[in-house]
Protein backbone atom coordinates (compact mmCIF):
# COMPACT_ATOMS: atom_id res chain seq x y z
CA UNK A 1 0.00 0.00 0.00
CA UNK A 2 2.96 2.18 1.14
CA UNK A 3 4.38 1.48 -2.50
CA UNK A 4 1.56 2.45 -4.49
CA UNK A 5 0.70 5.76 -2.19
CA UNK A 6 4.98 6.90 -2.64
CA UNK A 7 4.34 5.88 -6.72
CA UNK A 8 1.16 8.13 -7.06
CA UNK A 9 3.87 10.84 -5.34
CA UNK A 10 6.53 10.46 -7.77
CA UNK A 11 3.82 10.38 -10.93
CA UNK A 12 1.96 13.95 -8.58
CA UNK A 13 5.03 15.76 -8.79
CA UNK A 14 6.07 14.38 -12.50
CA UNK A 15 3.08 16.09 -13.51
CA UNK A 16 3.33 19.56 -11.82
CA UNK A 17 7.10 19.48 -13.31
CA UNK A 18 5.85 19.08 -16.80
CA UNK A 19 2.68 21.51 -16.54
CA UNK A 20 5.30 24.42 -17.49
CA UNK A 21 6.00 25.26 -20.51
CA UNK A 22 3.54 22.75 -22.41
CA UNK A 23 0.91 24.02 -24.30
CA UNK A 24 0.67 26.52 -26.72
CA UNK A 25 -1.37 26.78 -30.77
CA UNK A 26 0.49 24.00 -33.10
CA UNK A 27 -0.85 25.71 -35.79
CA UNK A 28 1.48 28.83 -35.73
CA UNK A 29 2.97 29.25 -39.08
CA UNK A 30 -0.31 29.32 -40.88
CA UNK A 31 -0.90 32.00 -43.48
CA UNK A 32 -3.95 33.93 -41.92
CA UNK A 33 -7.13 32.62 -41.87
CA UNK A 34 -5.92 28.91 -42.85
CA UNK A 35 -6.29 25.47 -40.75
CA UNK A 36 -4.18 22.65 -40.80
CA UNK A 37 -5.88 20.46 -43.58
CA UNK A 38 -8.15 16.85 -43.68
CA UNK A 39 -8.46 14.19 -40.51
CA UNK A 40 -6.84 12.16 -38.48
CA UNK A 41 -7.48 7.92 -39.17
CA UNK A 42 -4.99 5.72 -38.07
CA UNK A 43 -2.07 7.55 -37.53
CA UNK A 44 -2.53 9.14 -40.99
CA UNK A 45 -3.69 12.35 -42.36
CA UNK A 46 -6.39 12.40 -44.56
CA UNK A 47 -6.39 14.51 -47.60
CA UNK A 48 -9.55 14.51 -49.85
CA UNK A 49 -9.06 15.92 -53.66
CA UNK A 50 -11.06 16.84 -55.62
CA UNK A 51 -11.02 16.29 -58.95
CA UNK A 52 -13.97 18.69 -59.92
CA UNK A 53 -11.85 21.65 -59.11
CA UNK A 54 -9.42 23.94 -60.75
CA UNK A 55 -6.99 24.51 -57.68
CA UNK A 56 -6.21 23.28 -54.06
CA UNK A 57 -3.88 23.68 -51.32
CA UNK A 58 -3.36 21.75 -48.31
CA UNK A 59 -1.98 22.61 -45.31
CA UNK A 60 -0.04 19.63 -42.69
CA UNK A 61 2.41 19.30 -40.44
CA UNK A 62 6.13 18.54 -41.39
CA UNK A 63 6.29 14.40 -40.56
CA UNK A 64 3.15 13.75 -41.91
CA UNK A 65 2.38 10.55 -43.31
CA UNK A 66 -0.57 11.74 -45.72
CA UNK A 67 -3.65 9.42 -47.68
CA UNK A 68 -5.00 10.60 -50.25
CA UNK A 69 -8.66 10.15 -51.02
CA UNK A 70 -11.21 11.40 -53.57
CA UNK A 71 -14.01 13.53 -52.97
CA UNK A 72 -17.05 11.11 -54.03
CA UNK A 73 -15.28 8.27 -54.29
CA UNK A 74 -12.54 6.83 -57.56
CA UNK A 75 -9.20 6.98 -58.31
CA UNK A 76 -6.88 9.91 -58.94
CA UNK A 77 -3.14 9.81 -60.22
CA UNK A 78 -1.12 11.55 -57.79
CA UNK A 79 2.39 13.53 -59.40
CA UNK A 80 4.35 15.21 -56.10
CA UNK A 81 7.33 16.05 -57.69
CA UNK A 82 9.90 16.87 -54.89
CA UNK A 83 8.62 14.32 -52.92
CA UNK A 84 9.05 11.69 -55.25
CA UNK A 85 5.23 10.74 -55.85
CA UNK A 86 3.87 9.39 -58.88
CA UNK A 87 1.24 6.87 -57.83
CA UNK A 88 -2.75 6.00 -58.18
CA UNK A 89 -4.68 6.59 -55.19
CA UNK A 90 -6.56 5.36 -53.07
CA UNK A 91 -3.32 2.67 -53.44
CA UNK A 92 -3.67 -0.63 -55.32
CA UNK A 93 -3.34 -3.29 -53.27
CA UNK A 94 -0.07 -4.24 -52.22
CA UNK A 95 1.20 -0.86 -52.30
CA UNK A 96 1.14 1.80 -49.25
CA UNK A 97 -1.78 3.57 -49.04
CA UNK A 98 0.28 7.17 -47.83
CA UNK A 99 3.09 8.89 -48.75
CA UNK A 100 5.47 10.84 -45.76
CA UNK A 101 6.21 14.96 -46.09
CA UNK A 102 9.75 14.88 -44.34
CA UNK A 103 10.11 18.70 -44.69
CA UNK A 104 9.15 21.94 -44.73
CA UNK A 105 8.17 23.42 -47.70
CA UNK A 106 5.80 24.07 -50.41
CA UNK A 107 5.13 20.77 -53.01
CA UNK A 108 3.46 21.32 -55.61
CA UNK A 109 1.27 18.39 -57.42
CA UNK A 110 -0.62 17.63 -60.14
CA UNK A 111 -3.76 15.35 -59.91
CA UNK A 112 -5.16 15.29 -63.58
CA UNK A 113 -6.81 18.83 -64.49
CA UNK A 114 -6.11 19.36 -60.60
CA UNK A 115 -3.38 21.16 -59.65
CA UNK A 116 -2.12 22.79 -56.28
CA UNK A 117 0.04 23.05 -53.30
CA UNK A 118 0.60 20.80 -49.88
CA UNK A 119 2.52 23.18 -47.18
CA UNK A 120 4.36 21.53 -44.64
CA UNK A 121 5.19 23.84 -41.61
CA UNK A 122 6.64 22.51 -38.34
CA UNK A 123 5.17 22.24 -34.90
CA UNK A 124 5.97 25.81 -33.62
CA UNK A 125 4.34 24.88 -29.86
CA UNK A 126 3.35 21.09 -30.41
CA UNK A 127 1.01 18.93 -28.10
CA UNK A 128 0.71 15.19 -27.89
CA UNK A 129 -2.31 13.65 -29.67
CA UNK A 130 -4.75 10.38 -27.93
CA UNK A 131 -6.05 7.63 -29.89
CA UNK A 132 -7.57 4.91 -28.49
CA UNK A 133 -6.86 0.93 -29.34
CA UNK A 134 -8.24 0.55 -32.42
CA UNK A 135 -6.46 3.71 -33.86
CA UNK A 136 -3.31 3.18 -31.95
CA UNK A 137 -3.77 -0.67 -34.08
CA UNK A 138 -3.73 1.04 -37.41
CA UNK A 139 -0.95 3.71 -36.33
CA UNK A 140 1.32 0.88 -35.16
CA UNK A 141 0.59 -1.15 -38.32
CA UNK A 142 1.38 2.11 -40.57
CA UNK A 143 3.67 4.06 -39.43
CA UNK A 144 5.86 2.12 -37.35
CA UNK A 145 6.22 4.16 -34.70
CA UNK A 146 8.74 4.04 -31.20
CA UNK A 147 6.74 2.04 -28.95
CA UNK A 148 7.26 3.22 -25.27
CA UNK A 149 6.31 1.74 -22.06
CA UNK A 150 6.61 3.68 -18.92
CA UNK A 151 5.34 1.45 -16.62
CA UNK A 152 7.04 -0.67 -14.33
CA UNK A 153 9.58 -3.78 -14.64
CA UNK A 154 7.07 -5.68 -12.70
CA UNK A 155 3.87 -4.46 -15.31
CA UNK A 156 6.14 -5.18 -18.17
CA UNK A 157 6.82 -8.62 -17.30
CA UNK A 158 3.65 -9.59 -17.20
CA UNK A 159 2.66 -8.28 -20.62
CA UNK A 160 3.41 -5.89 -22.64
CA UNK A 161 3.05 -4.43 -26.50
CA UNK A 162 4.80 -6.53 -28.80
CA UNK A 163 8.05 -4.83 -29.84
CA UNK A 164 8.13 -2.15 -26.86
CA UNK A 165 10.47 -0.41 -25.04
CA UNK A 166 10.40 -0.13 -21.38
CA UNK A 167 11.14 2.70 -19.59
CA UNK A 168 9.63 3.79 -16.20
CA UNK A 169 8.25 7.13 -15.80
CA UNK A 170 10.00 7.48 -12.27
CA UNK A 171 13.79 7.41 -14.85
CA UNK A 172 12.25 9.35 -17.94
CA UNK A 173 13.45 12.35 -17.26
CA UNK A 174 17.01 11.23 -17.01
CA UNK A 175 16.72 8.74 -19.89
CA UNK A 176 15.41 10.98 -21.99
CA UNK A 177 18.47 11.08 -23.92
CA UNK A 178 18.19 7.04 -24.86
CA UNK A 179 15.09 8.83 -27.15
CA UNK A 180 17.01 11.61 -29.20
CA UNK A 181 18.05 8.82 -31.81
CA UNK A 182 14.08 8.40 -32.31
CA UNK A 183 13.30 12.19 -32.25
CA UNK A 184 12.21 12.17 -36.02
CA UNK A 185 10.00 9.08 -35.41
CA UNK A 186 6.19 8.88 -33.79
CA UNK A 187 6.77 7.80 -30.51
CA UNK A 188 3.66 6.10 -29.32
CA UNK A 189 3.53 5.82 -25.64
CA UNK A 190 1.32 3.34 -23.45
CA UNK A 191 0.89 2.36 -19.61
CA UNK A 192 -1.73 1.03 -17.67
CA UNK A 193 -4.75 3.46 -17.45
CA UNK A 194 -3.24 6.31 -19.63
CA UNK A 195 -2.15 8.29 -16.59
CA UNK A 196 1.68 7.99 -16.47
CA UNK A 197 1.64 8.06 -20.09
CA UNK A 198 0.54 11.30 -20.21
CA UNK A 199 2.91 12.88 -17.99
CA UNK A 200 5.82 11.08 -20.21
CA UNK A 201 4.06 12.69 -23.52
CA UNK A 202 4.92 16.17 -21.89
CA UNK A 203 8.50 15.27 -20.60
CA UNK A 204 8.67 14.48 -24.32
CA UNK A 205 7.05 17.64 -25.58
CA UNK A 206 9.08 19.71 -23.16
CA UNK A 207 12.30 18.07 -24.62
CA UNK A 208 11.01 19.29 -28.66
CA UNK A 209 9.66 16.24 -29.58
CA UNK A 210 7.44 16.68 -32.24
CA UNK A 211 5.23 13.91 -32.89
CA UNK A 212 3.80 12.23 -29.65
CA UNK A 213 0.70 9.68 -29.35
CA UNK A 214 -0.67 8.45 -26.05
CA UNK A 215 -3.11 5.73 -25.89
CA UNK A 216 -6.21 6.68 -23.98
CA UNK A 217 -7.26 4.43 -20.73
CA UNK A 218 -3.65 2.58 -21.62
CA UNK A 219 -2.93 -1.42 -22.40
CA UNK A 220 -6.40 -2.15 -20.16
CA UNK A 221 -7.87 -1.17 -23.14
CA UNK A 222 -6.09 -2.58 -25.40
CA UNK A 223 -6.26 -5.98 -23.33
CA UNK A 224 -9.98 -5.50 -23.40
CA UNK A 225 -10.11 -4.51 -27.45
CA UNK A 226 -8.61 -8.36 -27.64
CA UNK A 227 -5.23 -7.41 -29.22
CA UNK A 228 -2.11 -8.74 -28.81
CA UNK A 229 0.16 -8.84 -25.66
CA UNK A 230 3.85 -9.76 -25.33
CA UNK A 231 5.41 -11.83 -22.45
Amino acid sequence: MMQRFYGFLVVAALWVFCLGGCGGSAEEGLAAGQEISGRIEGGLRVLTFNPGADHQDFWIYRGDYVRPEVAGGGTIHLVIEDLAVDNNYPAPEGMKPYFKVPEVGSFAFQAGALSGTIRAIDYTAATYREVDAAEAEKLIENVDPFILDVRTQREFDRGHLPGATLIPVQVLQKRLDELEPQKGRTIFIYCRTGNRSTVAARMLIDRGFKQVVNLRDGIVAWQRAGLDIQQ
